[in-house]
């Protein structure tokens, strides 16, 4: 059974409700509810957008900071460049991207004809392709020092035969001594000082793995 207290809130609260203020209140809490309700649905899809332009923003403001430092960094560089420009040439000459087989076999003859040598051979164990590095965009990471072994006999006296040596080693072209061979040999009743020097001729060429994907 109710209370005194229990009828009396009860029959205070009827009365509240019945009064037009209370019904207003209640219809506006109703509608302020289903208004805040849709509006959540509404918006949100807006929200998401707002988030991934506001993400977007910042990714492109890293990018363009970044881009910022690039670019300083090579304009810092270029004058260093233009200096060391010449030396640039003469590296890509001493080490070159290509074999250069042939260039490379003229100057051994020409330094042995200079000092007066004769050259009975000399033998290549692979003939390297000339393939000239079309995409300039490969990374410097893909290249390695490829070297082209050569074996160059000559016969003459001992002193011409260091200096062709010596001559070799100090070219511009970069050449590597690996072995120098002396022997003797009889030329038309003479004794001749025959040397086999084995040679290296160094290049920049691309690996393997990235010349295949080219």
């Amino acid at each position: 059974m109710k209370t005194k207290k229990q009828r009396q809130l009860f029959i205070t609260l009827q009365q509240f409700y019945q009064k037009p203020v209370a019904k207003v209140s209640l219809e506006l809490f109703l509608s302020l509810s289903a208004i805040l309700f849709f509006a959540i649905f509404a918006i949100r899809p807006t929200l998401l957008t707002m988030s991934d332009l506001i993400k977007e923003i910042d990714d492109k403001e890293k990018l363009n900071k970044q881009l910022s430092q690039k670019i300083a960094s090579l304009s810092s560089v270029q004058p260093l460049y233009l200096q060391l420009q010449d030396q640039v040439t003469i590296l890509d000459e001493t080490i070159p991207s290509q074999p250069q087989l042939i260039y490379s076999l003229k100057i051994i003859e020409k330094i042995a004809s200079e000092l007066h040598l004769v050259i009975s051979g000399i033998n290549v164990e692979e003939i390297p392709k000339e393939n000239a590095v079309k995409n300039t965009k490969v990374p410097l990471t893909s290249f390695e020092r490829i070297d082209v072994p050569l074996i160059v006999t000559i016969s003459g006296d001992y002193p011409a035969i260091r200096q062709f040596v010596e001559s070799l080693r100090d070219y511009r072209r970069s050449f590597i001594i690996d072995t120098v061979i002396f022997s003797t040999r009889e030329l038309r009743g003479d004794r001749k000082l025959e040397a086999r020097i084995t040679v290296s001729a160094p290049y920049f060429g691309l690996k393997e793995v990235a010349a295949k994907k080219l």
